[in-house]
């Protein structure tokens, strides 16, 4: 997601707070990745229970915690409804009620 880089850096920003930035970018990387499930569904969890360890990287990165795990839901979010028109849609094995009649 470099073209998100502008979005999250300003160049008025301490290497310090860009380094906690860098960790929520790669979080979010992860997260809307299809490389590594595992690391994606870690990620999504992360930002969904916005834990001690989600609210201090955001402090550290001068990001409102509830401000950023809103916006970030929501892209997730968006994402996993046109993952599940992607999916085939499995048949049921019995035939329903009206099947059988």
């Amino acid at each position: 997601m470099e073209s998100s880089r502008g979005f999250w850096v300003s160049p008025l920003m301490e290497a310090e707070q860009k380094l906690w930035v860098a960790v929520l970018e790669t979080a979010l990387n992860d997260a809307l990745s299809n490389e590594n499930p595992v690391r994606k569904e870690t990620a999504r969890r992360w930002f969904r229970e916005g834990g001690p360890n989600f609210k201090l990287v955001c402090d550290l990165a001068n990001f409102d915690p509830g401000f950023v795990r809103m916006k970030i839901l929501s892209v997730i979010d968006q994402e996993i409804p046109a993952q599940e028109e992607a999916k085939p849609q499995r048949r049921s094995a019995r035939p329903s009620a009206s099947q059988s009649d």
